[in-house]
């Protein structure tokens, strides 16, 4: 167990070293997620309600950590094969969901970095939220619930090659359901089945509760319920790595994609 621990920390240092390598990709992840959300934003400070306003902040933040979330962890392997390393870390000891967790933690970090910044811009601009101690634990539990669901989207990705080209129109899809910019409860019944089966749902309706309510018992049901859809999730997704991983080393495809 300690020897994965530690083996999950040294890969993870391993893409931050990477990072530091590339300045310009800093200061490309200080900017673009403030510049991809702010339109969303700034509509709904049009309508000069306060709880509206949040309502699409943390909705298209939440929506944009899963965005990192489905690139870096989601579609890891194609990172590593395009970078030369993927055969190298499918023969080293470590699993391959030890592997995608490293790449959760390094993801992790980025969004961090990512959401201190979108958040000074806005506060910058005269749009700010109040941050509270329910608001960072949210951040915390999101990046460990989109993280298996992203482990999810892995299995599939490396079950079925060809699915990681549609990794925009999925993340965006995603995005729509989960009430990203509407909430959930404004959509036809039909639809709210299928948004009510992703975690992303539950995480926004956590945070606009606790930014517009501060209803904490809300909150923490919200957080029970994206707990359970998320381990499935997990467990589906490891089971469907598993069985891609043994398929590809039967006909030694890692390198075709």
């Amino acid at each position: 167990m300690l020897d994965t621990l530690k083996s999950v920390f040294i890969l993870a240092m391993k893409d931050l070293k990477v990072r530091r390598k590339y300045k310009f990709v800093w200061i490309n992840m200080a900017l673009t997620p403030f510049f991809m959300i702010a339109p969303y934003v700034f509509s709904a400070k049009i309508t000069t309600q306060q709880d509206i306003v949040n309502n699409v902040l943390i909705g298209t933040l939440l929506w944009y950590w899963l965005n990192q979330y489905f690139f870096g962890v989601g579609d890891g392997f194609s990172e590593e094969r395009m970078e030369g390393t993927l055969v190298t870390i499918v023969l080293s000891p470590i699993s391959t969901v030890a592997f995608l967790f490293s790449k959760a933690i390094d993801t992790f970090i980025m969004n961090l970095y990512i959401t201190l910044f979108t958040l000074l811009f806005f506060w910058l601009l005269g749009i700010d939220i109040y941050l509270s101690f329910y608001f960072f634990l949210l951040l915390l539990v999101s990046g460990l619930y989109i993280t298996f669901f992203s482990i999810f989207f892995a299995g599939l990705n490396l079950l079925y090659k060809r699915i990681g080209t549609l990794n925009y129109s999925i993340q965006y899809g995603i995005g729509l359901l989960s009430g990203m910019v509407n909430p959930v409860s404004n959509f036809p019944f039909y639809i709210r089945i299928a948004s009510y089966l992703l975690p992303l749902t539950y995480l926004i309706e956590a945070g606009r509760v606790i930014l517009n309510s501060n209803d904490v018992t809300k909150f923490f049901f919200n957080l029970l319920t994206v707990s359970i859809i998320s381990v499935v999730y997990l467990v589906v997704g490891v089971a469907m790595l598993k069985k891609a991983e043994h398929l590809i080393r039967q006909k030694g495809e890692w390198e075709e994609w």
